[in-house]
């Protein structure tokens, strides 16, 4: 069990982040997710305690990938790789892995943009064009709990870097934040597999970005996908047009 480093801060956070997100927890949104999709397999990226996985439907086929899971439920359709991604992406072949293309793919591993970025990368080539990629914490709370060495127990680290430079080196993507309890979720269609931009960039990227602090999220936020609302009618309408649009 993980220590609590300052409880009345934790339940102020979350206090705050009910406050501003009302409407269905991020589980929930990616439990709608997989229920419009139905998507023939399922890839993520930070099982931890395996609860988004378990939002997964019965049928559908999937991919965990963990260093130190903490499973404390059953998921008898999952496969678990306890690597980090990098490893896992650099040893194995998704798509063989699969059978076939990502459908579905979830980012909620290390909290660092510059990891989320690789993560993307990795999973866009092993993409079809109506693949869906969801990328967790992409809205900051505060300074201290979006910065890159972990003070607080809320924490969604600088990955809303990685929303934002993925929305200016990727203006071909369709990308949408759904504002969820309790960092907010990023979802992104359009891939494509054959795509070198990111990869190309990537050390460009970094150091562009790695220094920003909450200050320019807080100036930029006009650089961010839009928002739809959290309801379950919104992210049916905008997934429902992202694939007849594709």
């Amino acid at each position: 069990m993980v220590e609590l480093r300052d409880p009345q801060r934790l339940s102020a956070d979350i206090a705050e982040t009910q406050r501003r997100f009302p409407g269905p927890i991020y589980y929930q949104v990616l439990a709608a997710v997989h229920a419009h999709l139905r998507p023939a397999n399922y890839v993520e990226i930070g099982v931890d305690q395996g609860i988004s996985l378990a939002q997964a439907l019965p049928e559908t086929p999937c991919i965990g990938v963990d260093p130190e899971p903490k499973l404390d439920r059953d998921l008898p359709n999952a496969r678990i790789y306890e690597l980090t991604s990098d490893e896992f992406f650099a040893r194995y072949d998704l798509t063989e892995l699969l059978d076939g293309p990502v459908a579905l793919a979830f980012i909620d591993g290390l909290h660092l943009f510059e990891q989320v970025l690789a993560d993307f990368i990795g999973l866009e080539a092993h993409a079809a064009p109506d693949t869906v990629v969801l990328l967790h914490d992409c809205i900051p709370l505060d300074e201290e709990t979006a910065s890159r060495e972990r003070t607080t127990d809320f924490y969604s680290g600088d990955v809303w870097k990685a929303t934002m430079a993925i929305n200016d080196h990727r203006p071909d993507l369709d990308m949408v934040i759904v504002p969820t309890l309790p960092t907010g979720l990023c979802i992104v269609r359009g891939l494509d597999r054959r795509s070198r931009a990111l990869a190309d960039a990537l050390p460009e990227i970094v150091a562009e970005y790695r220094d920003l602090g909450f200050d320019h999220y807080t100036a930029h936020q006009a650089e961010m996908p839009e928002r739809i609302a959290n309801t379950e009618r919104d992210l049916h309408v905008w997934l429902d047009r992202s694939r007849t649009s594709g």
